[in-house]
C-alpha cells in the first residue's frame, strides 16, 4: 500500500514520510527540485534526526526504501497517482495550481479505472486549504468528473504541529532533516472518504475550524511572541525566551488570551483538561533546548505573520471579538513591527513600508487594525516605547 506524496521537504520527508514509511507503507515522492530528486532516488533512504524534548533526547533515524519521481514527468506521476492508496500534498497552497493538471489527470485515471476512494491529506498552514485546492482543479474538471471526485476523492485537511528547522546542509548532509518528536496527526474526519492508513498518531476532529485555529492561535502565536521578543532581547535561539522574566510572562499572557477567546467562541469543544495539556506541551516543546531553533527562522515573513488572519493580528481579533482585550498580543504586535532583521525581504519591506508611510498607516495596511481603535493605540503606544527601550 503507498503513500503517494507531493513535495518532498520539511513536512513531506520530516512528517509524513517518516510517519507513513514507519507504519510499514510504501512512500514516492513527487518534487520539482530534481537535484533532491536525483539524491533521493541515488540513495533510496534520507536521514532524519528527532530532537525529543520530553525524553530530553535525540533519535537517529534513517527513512529507507522510499523513491521519487519529478514533477515535469507527468506519465510517472499520473501512473502513481492512479496506484496510491493516499495522497499527501506539503507544497504550499501558492502551488495549487500548478500541481492542479496532475492531480486531475490523476483522478481522470481513477475513475476511468474504477479504482477505490483515495483520501489527499491537505498539510497546509490553511484554513481553506480544500477549498483552494478544489478551486484550482476545477478548471480541469468537467461536470461528471467532479461528481466523481466528490464522491471518491477526500480533500482532507490536516494540523501540521511538528517542527522541523532543517539543518541539513550545516551538518554536511543536504538530506538530513532535524525536527522535534511531535507525532500529532489531526485531521478533518468529515472530509474523508477512504479507509485509514494504520497510523497510531491519526486522531479524527470533527470540528476542524477550532482545531485549526487552537493551532493559530495557540502553537503559532506563541511561536511567534517568542521569536519577535527574542530578537528585541537580541536571543539567538527561540528556546531561551523562557530563561527571560519579561518575555515568558507575555507569552505566558498572550496564550490566556487566545484561550479564553476560544473558549468562548467554541463552548465545549475544548475539554480544560485536554486544553491544558496543550498549553504546557507548547512551552515544553518551544523551550527544548536541543532543538536550537533560530529566531530568523520562526520569524521570517513579518508581513504575512501580522496579516488579519494570521497568527498575531487574526490573534487580536480574536480576542476582540470575543470581548477579551489582547494586551499581551498587542505588545507582540509591536515587537513584530521593529522587526529588521536584514537578511530577511520581508523584513526589510516591512521596515520600507514603516520608512515610507508611518508606522500607523503601516499598521492599518498590513494587519487591518485601525490606529485610533483601543487594540491600535495599544499597539502604536509599546511599537514606541520598545523602540526606545531598543535605542538605550
Amino acid at each position: 500500500m503507498m503513500l503517494l506524496q507531493f513535495g518532498a521537504g520539511n513536512i513531506g520527508r520530516g512528517f509524513m514520510g517518516q510517519l507513513f514509511r514507519e507504519a510499514g507503507y510504501e512512500v514516492v515522492f513527487v518534487e520539482s527540485d530534481e537535484s533532491l530528486v536525483r539524491l533521493l532516488n541515488e540513495r533510496g533512504s534520507y536521514p532524519l534526526r528527532l530532537l525529543d524534548a520530553y525524553q530530553k533526547k535525540t533519535v537517529e533515524q534513517v527513512i529507507e526504501e522510499i523513491r521519487a519521481i519529478p514533477a515535469k514527468d507527468r506519465e510517472a506521476v499520473v501512473s502513481a497517482f492512479g496506484e496510491a492508496h493516499w495522497m499527501g500534498t506539503a507544497v504550499g497552497i501558492n502551488n495549487y495550481p500548478a500541481i492542479a493538471p496532475l492531480l486531475a489527470e490523476g483522478i481522470r485515471w481513477r475513475k476511468k479505472k474504477e479504482a477505490t476512494p483515495c483520501d489527499i491529506y491537505l498539510c497546509e498552514n490553511d484554513l481553506a486549504a480544500h477549498t483552494k485546492m478544489r478551486e484550482a482543479l476545477t478548471p480541469y474538471l468537467d461536470d461528471a468528473l467532479r461528481a466523481w471526485m466528490e464522491e471518491n476523492i477526500g480533500l482532507v485537511r490536516v494540523s501540521v504541529a511538528r517542527m522541523v528547522p532543517g539543518k541539513g546542509k550545516v551538518a554536511g548532509d543536504s538530506l538530513l532533516l532535524v525536527a522535534d518528536a511531535y507525532r500529532e496527526f489531526p485531521y478533518d474526519e468529515k472530509a474523508r472518504r477512504a479507509p485509514l492508513p494504520a497510523l497510531s498518531s491519526m486522531r479524527a476532529v470533527h470540528h476542524f475550524e477550532a482545531e485549526f485555529e487552537r493551532k493559530i492561535y495557540i502553537y503559532n502565536l506563541g511561536h511567534a511572541v517568542l521569536a519577535y521578543l527574542g530578537y528585541l532581547r537580541r536571543y539567538r535561539y527561540v528556546h531561551e525566551g523562557f530563561d527571560d522574566e519579561w518575555i515568558s510572562r507575555v507569552f505566558d499572557g498572550a496564550l490566556q488570551e487566545t484561550t479564553e477567546a476560544l473558549f468562548r467562541k467554541y463552548p465545549g469543544v475544548f475539554p480544560e483538561e485536554e486544553h491544558a495539556h496543550v498549553l504546557e506541551d507548547v512551552r515544553i516543546r518551544f523551550g527544548n533546548p536541543l532543538l536550537q531553533d533560530p529566531i530568523y527562522r520562526v520569524a521570517r515573513d513579518p508581513l504575512r505573520k501580522l496579516g488579519p488572519s494570521d497568527r498575531l493580528a487574526g490573534s487580536a481579533f480574536l480576542c476582540i471579538e470575543q470581548g477579551v482585550f489582547p494586551e499581551n498580543i498587542a505588545t507582540a504586535c509591536a515587537a513584530a513591527l521593529l522587526y529588521d532583521f536584514p537578511e530577511d525581504a520581508g523584513a526589510v519591506a516591512l521596515q520600507e513600508f514603516i520608512r515610507v508611510k508611518g508606522v500607523e498607516t503601516t499598521l492599518s495596511e498590513i494587519t487591518s487594525i485601525e490606529p485610533q481603535s483601543p487594540l491600535g493605540r495599544r499597539i502604536i503606544e509599546e511599537y514606541y516605547r520598545l523602540k526606545a527601550l531598543r535605542e538605550e
